[in-house]
């Protein structure tokens, strides 16, 4: 320590040529930071608040105000159709399973008021209740059956056979274990479903869409 203090008294300016090119040195760091993070900006625009999910959300759940949170994004990296920047989306249903940190989107939730089966039911479809029977897979909500109708031969329309489908591909809305399956069909497809609820033994047969 001492001997840098005599250093510094016999040549003090060689202490201040030192001194000002590691400031040099540093300012041509920092501006070398500040440029990138400039170009990065540019890159990817302004941050913006977004919703994302805090937690996985699976289809049919009902968002809560935990369930949501605020992030801020680079405007490149926040897709179209995003929610308002606030976390009180309690009370929407998803329509689509959501990650954690996923930004939120409007046409992956129900809108306002909807919740239950009527949130998850796609547009013009019709949705009827099917009861638990024998050979009935093990059915979860998403999954697509074939609703297959089965008549005494005597009831069987002409010319049919005694088993036939009457609904292809519906998609699956609700399970009621060991009770019912809620499934979404046509309206075409629902008067058939009806008459075979009424009529016959309705079997469901999982299926790909």
């Amino acid at each position: 320590m001492y001997r840098i203090r005599f250093f510094l008294r016999r040549f003090p300016l060689l202490y201040w040529v030192a001194a000002f090119c590691l400031a040099g040195l540093t300012a041509v760091v920092v501006f070398g930071f500040v440029a990138r993070a400039q170009v990065a900006a540019a890159r990817f625009g302004t941050l913006r608040s977004v919703p994302v999910a805090a937690r996985p959300l699976a289809v049919g759940a009902v968002v809560g105000a935990g369930d949501v949170e605020v992030r801020r994004l680079p405007a490149a990296l926040v897709p179209s159709g995003r929610l308002a920047a606030s976390p009180g989306r309690a009370g929407r249903t998803v329509l689509v399973p959501v990650a954690r940190g996923e930004v939120l989107l409007a046409a992956k939730l129900a809108p306002d008021g909807e919740q239950g089966v009527a949130a998850l039911l796609p547009p013009g479809s019709k949705a009827l209740a099917v009861p638990v029977g024998p050979g009935t897979p093990s059915l979860a909500r998403g999954n697509r059956v074939d609703v297959l109708a089965s008549f005494e031969v005597a009831d069987a329309p002409a010319g049919a056979d005694p088993t036939f489908p009457v609904a292809v591909a519906a998609l699956v809305l609700d399970v009621v274990p060991d009770k019912a399956v809620t499934v979404a069909v046509s309206p075409d497809e629902a008067p058939r479903v009806a008459f075979a609820l009424a009529k016959g033994i309705v079997t469901l047969a999982l299926t790909h869409a």
